[in-house]
């Protein structure tokens, strides 16, 4: 347990906000796969990919481009990049459309 804890107090928190990043970047995946009924072959082959290569990007270790990350959005027809700009002014346009 002392090891686990003295390991743990040498991540920063740069570090920590990463891992939490891509660990819910594979959650989202896996979630989609399962709900889409798609086998991780199926999708490796929609995204030019091998099969390991999906594995490793669900085991939330994987660190991402941001084309892998588009092609995944295509392929999965979701969103993983949010530009929190654009939601907040169409967060105050709706609000203004209700008043």
């Amino acid at each position: 347990m002392a090891l686990l804890d003295n390991l743990l107090a040498e991540i920063t928190p740069e570090e920590q906000a990463r891992t939490d990043r891509k660990m819910r970047i594979a959650s989202i995946i896996a979630d989609t796969l399962v709900e889409k009924g798609m086998a991780k072959k199926d999708f490796a082959q929609k995204v030019g990919r091998k099969p390991s290569e999906i594995t490793k990007w669900l085991s939330g270790r994987h660190n991402f481009t941001l084309d892998t990350l588009t092609d995944i959005e295509q392929v999965l027809k979701i969103k993983l990049i949010t530009d929190k700009r654009k939601a907040a002014a169409q967060k105050q346009v709706l609000g203004g459309l209700r008043a």
